[in-house]
């Protein structure tokens, strides 16, 4: 070629992909398995971003002391504890392990079969990791109150143990993307793993 001529730069050889039937969990099939599957989005997804925040800790701690007195004055000390610790499971459960998607508009939908817990730890850096460990630590810590407090009444005790097992398991990664019975499942990205497991 003639030195006055205009030479593109070679094309850069494209990112091996797995075929989308292959990647579970979204419409897209970015998120997956593997080193190289995870998208950007989840590194910047505007639904967890706020988690890592300092005054998240200072909020969710000041809410569950101000909810705890509120049952205190209501309910007698033995029973407060247990009430509270119900009503943290029914509110993280629905919120961290129900809902599911990003309200944000420009993440294409790739959070639509993924709930908060999931997207938390799918995210690549380990900035949320103090979010994760207070997610953990306060349904124990309400447990153990609960059942201190009740004078490790039989009844509320095994409620209590029931209520921070179920939150627990919910936590496990064996956990993640599993929709026990189909509860809770995503129409259209789920339907394969219904049929797997059938």
């Amino acid at each position: 070629t003639a030195p006055h001529e205009f030479q593109s730069p070679p094309r850069p050889q494209p990112r091996p992909r797995m075929n989308s039937k292959d990647i579970p969990r979204t419409y897209s099939g970015l998120y997956g398995d593997g080193s190289d599957l995870l998208p950007f989005e989840l590194s910047r997804n505007r639904n967890t971003d706020w988690m890592s925040d300092w005054w998240l800790l200072w909020t969710y701690l000041s809410i569950i002391a101000v909810g705890e007195l509120l049952f205190l004055a209501i309910f007698p000390p033995h029973y407060s504890w247990t009430i509270g610790h119900f009503t943290h499971f029914c509110v993280t459960l629905v919120y961290l392990h129900w809902i599911k998607g990003s309200p944000n508009f420009y993440e294409q939908g790739e959070m639509n079969a993924m709930t908060l817990w999931e997207q938390l730890v799918s995210t690549p850096n380990s900035r949320y990791a103090t979010t994760r460990r207070v997610l953990l630590i306060v349904p124990t810590l309400l447990c153990y109150f609960a059942c201190h407090f009740s004078n490790y009444n039989i009844r509320l005790c095994v409620i209590n143990i029931i209520l921070w097992a179920a939150s627990m398991l919910a936590k496990m990664s064996c956990m993640n993307g599993v929709r026990i019975l189909g509860i809770n499942r995503t129409c259209g990205i789920d339907d394969e793993v219904l049929k797997k497991s059938e």
